[in-house]
């Protein structure tokens, strides 16, 4: 994946609207009912940066930054802030001799439970449990792909937590923008949309 470990610039998260889409493809037979099928398992985050005027300041920064991006050439992260924080979520079961593991994130339901991989955490803030018990031991992780590793492989049958603040991957959905001065001086960035990189 063509990627920048660098974070979407902070003045611009006060404008971001955000939604989820899922893609199902549906036929309709002859007599009416409904075939549908899931393209992917996964839904797939989408960004707007709405209503958005900046300072001649914040408007430099989001240009050098689109440009440093090259358009929608390389992804980068952002905090989506309604979701970026996993409070104790599995992410394993010990098996006397498995030390890394991936972090999941657990959308409850009563039938069917979305699970989401993550890929990017908050390296800084990661606690893990081992039967509810918070962790000691020294870990390593690999902010490349969300895999933590344990100095010891946690025994058979103990369950495996962890809470952490996580990045979702995106990247801008065109290679250009546009802007307009506005009458108080602002400066605003028209058609900027981001959509999530699934990996």
């Amino acid at each position: 994946m063509s990627f920048h470990n660098i974070l979407l610039p902070t003045c611009l998260e006060p404008f971001l609207v955000g939604k989820l889409v899922f893609t199902t493809s549906k036929i309709i037979t002859a007599s009416g009912r409904e075939i549908r099928s899931l393209d992917h398992m996964r839904g797939r985050a989408h960004y707007l940066l709405k209503d958005c005027c900046l300072s001649e300041a914040d408007f430099a920064v989001f240009n050098n930054f689109f440009k440093g991006r090259r358009g929608s050439r390389f992804a980068f992260v952002l905090k989506d802030f309604a979701d970026h924080e996993a409070e104790k979520q599995a992410i394993g079961r010990g098996d006397g001799e498995q030390k890394t593991f991936a972090f999941y994130k657990t959308y409850a339901d009563a039938q069917h439970p979305y699970i989401r991989k993550i890929s990017k955490v908050k390296k800084d803030n990661v606690k893990v449990y081992i039967n509810d018990e918070e962790l000691i031991e020294a870990w390593q992780i690999d902010e490349n792909n969300g895999l933590l590793t344990l100095e010891r492989a946690p025994n058979q049958g103990v369950v495996l937590t962890a809470s952490f603040e996580f990045y979702i991957v995106v990247r801008f959905d065109a290679d250009s923008f546009d802007y307009e001065q506005k009458s108080d001086g602002t400066i605003e960035i028209l058609n900027v949309s981001l959509v999530e990189v699934l990996e």
